[in-house]
């Protein structure tokens, strides 16, 4: 995503260890708040490459996400280029919840931690962080790939048209990744974009507005893309496949 007008030099193109996030998530909230939670603000990591914040979360106010104790993930929006890994990353979050008026808004996160990789290290593999605070501990859910290219997915429909009724999740699964301790995780899911009970937005060429679009592969590893559609009866009381 670096050199989309022209070819990279010939001294940048080669594989390198990235860092994937797969997912941060509000795992416990304290300080007598309760779910749920209308979170605004953003999440960002910075590499060695250029020092810029690559944004994996971005709401305004006034376009909260609601957290429930169901579902405490964050809708994840990025990055736009794969991230460099190691030596480290730095992931900087300032989360926010809503009040009923701006002055009643209460601070959620806010904090600058580094993130190592594992030097020397042969084998792509999956780690989690947890950093607390006095409200909130949140988890992150990220990997090192090793020796690893980017991939840049587009979803495009090129027979016929998404229908109207039918939402849609979009997700990316990688192989050869191990967790910690080297047991395999492969086919842990990156998801590209969950409409939930929302509309698939689509553009007029067909083209599916995926909320993420890279993802970090090892080199001797594999990508599958999946897609799920299903629609919504009137009622919104039972899931019915689309084809």
């Amino acid at each position: 995503m670096r050199f989309t007008d022209e070819p990279a030099p010939g001294y940048t193109a080669f594989p390198m260890g990235t860092l994937q996030v797969f997912s941060v998530k509000v795992a416990g909230i304290k300080r007598g708040l309760q779910w749920p939670l209308d979170v605004f603000g953003f999440v960002a990591v910075r590499d060695s490459i250029d020092k810029n914040r690559k944004i994996i979360f971005s709401r305004t106010r006034n376009n909260c996400q609601t957290l429930t104790e169901k579902d405490r993930y964050l809708v994840l929006t990025g990055p736009t280029r794969a991230v460099v890994l190691p030596p480290y990353v730095t992931v900087e979050v300032k989360l926010t919840i809503k009040g009923p008026t701006e002055s009643e808004d209460k601070e959620l996160s806010f904090l600058a931690v580094r993130l190592f990789g594992r030097q020397g290290t042969r084998y792509s593999y999956q780690f989690r962080r947890y950093k607390t605070s006095k409200v909130r501990t949140l988890e992150f859910a990220v990997g090192h790939i090793v020796e690893s290219v980017e991939a840049t997915i587009f979803v495009r429909v090129i027979d016929g048209s998404w229908p109207d009724s039918c939402c849609g999740q979009f997700a990316a699964f990688s192989t050869g990744v191990r967790e910690k301790g080297f047991r395999t995780i492969d086919n842990q899911k990156i998801v590209l974009l969950d409409s939930r009970r929302e509309k698939v937005l689509v553009t007029s060429d067909g083209e599916i507005e995926l909320s993420r679009r890279v993802v970090s592969v090892a080199k001797r590893g594999t990508l599958k893309v999946y897609v799920k559609s299903w629609g919504w009866e009137t009622s919104k009381s039972k899931k019915n496949y689309c084809g």
